[in-house]
Parts: structure tokens; sequence; C-alpha cells
């Protein structure tokens, strides 16, 4: 009897195990159907539904803004504007680029202000993603449409040379004046400059004449040392943000360059160097001529380090790759910029060929008096190149100030992490340290400090509000609870 009851046990704990094993599948199944016909609020994935009800709405708000870019005739007060501060040639205030995918709103860059003094090095770091290209290309209107929007309230100023035109919409040329033996400008009896005057010919080389017969003389317009002819200039604020892309064209490649990360790719293979730095020149010079083109192309390859005559006719393919990141500094150069942005100017470069590059930067920097937006994910050239650096983290700025302020006293958990992982020389470590965990998902951005949750020193107002940015000096500021916190100490 006692055998049975054993044997019966034993057959109804094994049913009870099976239930439980088959209750176990049905709440799972259970649950995937349901995520599937209806996800949580919370999870990453969406349905086809809800991805097509996303897609029909980011349509709607890029057709307004790309119909705003097709306006013609755009009044020239509706971009022009004013720098708060006169010294900067780029001031980036609230600037909010967004990319409008099917998936949601992706914020790549939400919030940035910071600004680049003339004359000067401004460093951009920070991890892949973070936004730094994002924001040069938002500055030189080259953001991928239409998905690619800058957004509505965001202000870009940048300070331009425009060329002074007459009634008609023609520029104004610049002519040479008569001096006397000790170069002082000689001026008519009612104070007007006299001008240098020379027989007017037509497109043969033949004087014309008047109708008295005589040959017409024309005042003599003033010419660089290249021969390509000098226009007036007047100073002009723009707001880049809220130009037209065919005003726009007129300052991209003439008064803000870029120097891309991978020369081989930007340089077009079927066309020779000197074609494509010709062109440069031709597109934005007026009055340029092919002549004219060429020897200033000629001048930038010097200026770069290179032997004109040696590379002129050559194809890309036929140069290295540190001779080819030289061309595209030169044809960056063509137009005497005064704004360089180099993005990753020294990515698959040899460590001699890097430090060639960045003191040609440095002494083009001088000779032409502009400014450099230096965009790149190394430290150390942050550190020899930058006079001021800007920390990015997720669309945001998170740090910024001198080189030295950064370098010698950081503040924001994440800086001293991208310092933490720089290998050192005379340091030996058995792993190189590296930022826990990963950036937050971009369609969907916390409100709270978006480091908060690879933070190793997060405290308990990390939980609330994403933080302010805190004034620590005249020049360095830090977005983190931490400085809010020491400087309140501080004041009490």
């Amino acid at each position: 009897m006692e055998k049975i009851k054993e044997f019966f046990n034993k057959v109804g704990n094994w049913f009870v195990k099976v239930g439980h094993w088959f209750a176990k599948i049905g709440k799972d199944l259970y649950k995937k159907v349901k995520n599937w016909i209806a996800p949580p609020k919370d999870s990453h994935y969406i349905s086809n539904k809800e991805s097509r009800r996303i897609a029909r709405e980011n349509m709607k708000i890029i057709k307004e803004y790309e119909a705003e870019k097709r306006r013609k005739d755009v009044p020239e007060s509706e971009y022009l504007t004013q720098m708060k501060d006169d010294k900067n040639i780029v001031e980036f205030e609230n600037l909010h680029t967004y990319f409008f995918s099917d998936n949601g709103v992706v914020k790549a860059v939400n919030g940035v202000t910071f600004s680049i003094p003339q004359g000067s090095t401004v460093g951009v770091v920070g991890e892949s993603g973070c936004g730094k290209s994002v924001t040069s290309l938002s500055l030189m209107q080259l953001v991928q449409a239409p998905k690619g929007q800058v957004i509505r309230g965001s202000e870009i100023r940048f300070k331009s040379n425009a060329y002074k035109e007459d009634a008609k919409g023609n520029h104004i040329p610049v002519y040479e004046v008569q001096t006397d033996e000790n170069g002082n400008e000689l001026k008519d009896e009612n104070g007007n400059p006299l001008y240098k005057l020379e027989i007017k010919r037509d497109k043969k080389g033949q004087p014309i004449l008047g109708n008295n017969g005589k040959p017409i003389l024309a005042k003599v317009q003033k010419r660089d040392n290249n021969g390509i002819p000098l226009f007036e200039m007047e100073e002009k604020v723009y707001n880049v943000a809220k130009m037209p892309t065919e005003v726009m064209r007129k300052i991209r490649g003439r008064e803000i360059t870029m120097i891309f990360q991978e020369p081989m790719t930007s340089l077009n293979p079927i066309f020779t160097i000197g074609n494509q730095l010709d062109e440069v020149v031709l597109l934005h010079t007026p009055g340029a001529t092919k002549e004219s083109a060429k020897a200033r192309t000629f001048e930038m390859l010097r200026m770069v380090g290179i032997i004109p005559e040696n590379v002129y006719d050559r194809y890309p393919h036929e140069l290295s790759g540190g001779m080819r990141q030289r061309v595209m500094i030169a044809m960056a150069l063509s137009c005497h910029p005064k704004l360089i942005i180099a993005d990753e100017p020294t990515t698959a470069l040899d460590v001699t060929i890097q430090a060639q590059i960045l003191d040609l930067l440095r002494d083009v920097k001088k000779q032409i008096n502009g400014s450099i937006m230096l965009i790149t994910h190394d430290l150390g050239v942050i550190a020899e190149m930058a006079d001021y650096v800007v920390v990015m983290y997720a669309g945001r700025i998170i740090e910024q100030g001198t080189a030295k302020e950064i370098f010698d006293n950081p503040m924001h958990p994440y800086t001293v992490g991208l310092q933490k992982s720089k290998p050192a020389v005379n340091k030996k470590v058995d792993r190189l340290y590296s930022i826990p965990g990963s950036v937050p998902n971009p369609v969907n951005m916390p409100s709270y400090c978006y480091f908060r949750d690879r933070c190793n020193r997060r405290c308990e107002m990390c939980n609330g509000d994403y933080p302010e940015m805190i004034q620590v000096s005249p020049t360095h500021k830090v977005a983190c609870h931490l400085a809010k916190s020491a400087a309140m100490k501080e004041d009490n």
C-alpha cells in the first residue's frame, strides 16, 4: 500500500511540474503577443502602425521647413543681425538640429551655445555621435535634407565680408590711386582722389574709340599678386539659420571652408588636382580668369609645402594620404577664408604626417589671420592646437573653457573620463580605462542629465531635471549638478 501511495505521489508531482512548465510557456507567449500588438511605452520597439504615424507627422514638419528654404527674393533684412560680441566671428546660440526619422525625432544637436573668437582655434571634442560634425554642417547649411533640419529659434551668427554692390547689383571695383614719390595719394582741387587711367580695350585687345575718334580712358582696377581684380567689401552679420540657400552658396567655400575627414572621398578621382583647385577660385572669385586662378592655385600649393609643378596635372590616386590632405588644405585656403572647419583632419594619417598637418594648420591660421573650428576625438590634438575647448555629449555642451582650464581643471565627470581614457606613455596599466555604459537613445532622450546612468559620481540631484550651465570663471562653464552644489557651498 505504501508503494502505491509513493507511486501516485511521484506521478502527481510530475503532473504539477509539467503544469507549471506549460503555464510558464503560456505566460511568456502571452507577453510576447501582447507586446507585439501593443508594445509598452518604455520599449525601444515600435509597431509598423506607430512608425507610419510618426512618418506622416514628420513629413508635415519637413514640408514646412523645405517650403521656407525654397522661397525666392527673401529680403536681406530677414536674415541680417548683430554679433553679441564684436570680437567673435561665429556665434552659436540655442542651436537645435533634428533629424525626422520614421522612428521618431533624433535630436542630434539640442541647444548648443558657444562662440568662435576672431583669430582663435576652438576645439570641439566628444564621442562619435555627440553632434560635433552636425554642428559644423549646420553652420555650412550642409545638413542632409529633407530629414535633417535646423529648428526655428536657432541662431548661427556669422560676421561676413560681403561684396559691395551698386544699384544694378554689380560689384563695385577698387581702383588704383595716383601717388607721389613718397607714396602719398594725389587728389584734385576738390579733394577727390586722382585715379590711374588706361586705354579701354575690347575683348580682342583693340582700343575702344570715342565719338571724337580718340581712345577712351578708364580707371585702372586694383589686382592682387595673382592678377585677380579687387572689389570693395563691407562687413555684414548674417543669421545662417535664416539665410536663403543661394546667399549661403556665396559664403560657403569663400569665407567658410571645410577640410573633411577623408580627402580621397572629397577629391574627385576623374579630375586633376589643378583642375579642382582652379574651379574653386573661378567659382568664388569675381573677375578671375583661368590664368589668374592657376596663379592662385600655385600660390596655395606652395603655402602648404607642395611643389605645384609636381602635382598640378596629377590625379588624387597618384598622391599619398598626407599630400592629399595638404591639397585639401590648399583648396580650403584658395579664397582666403575667415573660418576653416577642420573635421578630423589627421584621420588615417601616421604620427609623423599628423604632426606636419597640425603645424601647417597652425602656420596657415597666422598667415590668413583666420579662425579654426577643430573637430576631433584626439585630446592630444586639442591640447596642442586649441585656444578654447567645447566638450559635447549626446547633442549638448557639457563643459567649455580655455584649453588650460579644461585640461588642468576638468569639472564634468565625462570630461574627466575622456582624459582618463587617453593612453599615457609613462604609465604602465593592465587595461586602458573606458567610460562604462553607452549613450542614451537619441530618439527618446531623458529629462535628467544624459550622463547620469554612466556617471560614477552621481548623486540625488542627478535624478532631477537636466542641469543648467554653471559659470565657473569668465571663460569656464560646466553643466553638472556637482558644480552647482559646489558653487552654492562657496556662496554660503
